[in-house]
């Protein structure tokens, strides 16, 4: 190595030590959360490495600004939104009024779309239902009116 030459390979320094993204629109970072069957389901049949490579695409793009990194999806499928990643097709939903990302499927581009449209509809309701259940769970309990003697 030459002289005035810095050596090429991992950073250090301040480079190293980046603060958390911040999203474009000025506000935190969109929350992600994923479907319950995508670690049941999906890891099973895209591979480990497929698995990897998603998911740090997904951790990077997503919570910065969902709307920029993927492409909308036509009816039936419309609300939902792709996002490349190598071989593999990731399927979420912009839930806006929560400020969140919802995973739904990870999955082989070439049968994603084909063999999973209703499989990536049943999710989108499933977690509809579960967020709707968790906002009633933090209301508090009604009181039943007592009957007259």
């Amino acid at each position: 190595m030459g002289r005035g030459k810095k050596p090429r390979g991992r950073k250090t320094g301040a480079a190293a030590r980046r603060a958390a993204p911040v999203a474009s629109s000025g506000l935190a970072p969109w929350r992600l959360r994923y479907a319950r069957r995508i670690l049941e389901d999906d890891l099973r049949e895209i591979g480990h490495a497929a698995y990897d490579r998603a998911k740090r695409a997904i951790e990077k793009k997503l919570p910065l600004d969902p709307h920029q990194y993927g492409d909308g999806l036509r009816p039936p499928l419309d609300g939902i939104y792709k996002l490349k990643s190598s071989h593999v097709r990731i399927a979420y939903h912009i839930e806006e009024s929560r400020h969140e990302v919802w995973i739904l499927m990870i999955g082989d581009r070439d049968v994603m779309w084909d063999r999973h449209e209703n499989e990536i509809l049943g999710r989108l309701t499933t977690m509809a239902e579960a967020s709707g259940e968790s906002e009633k769970g933090r209301q508090a309990p009604r009181k039943k009116p007592r009957k007259k003697p």
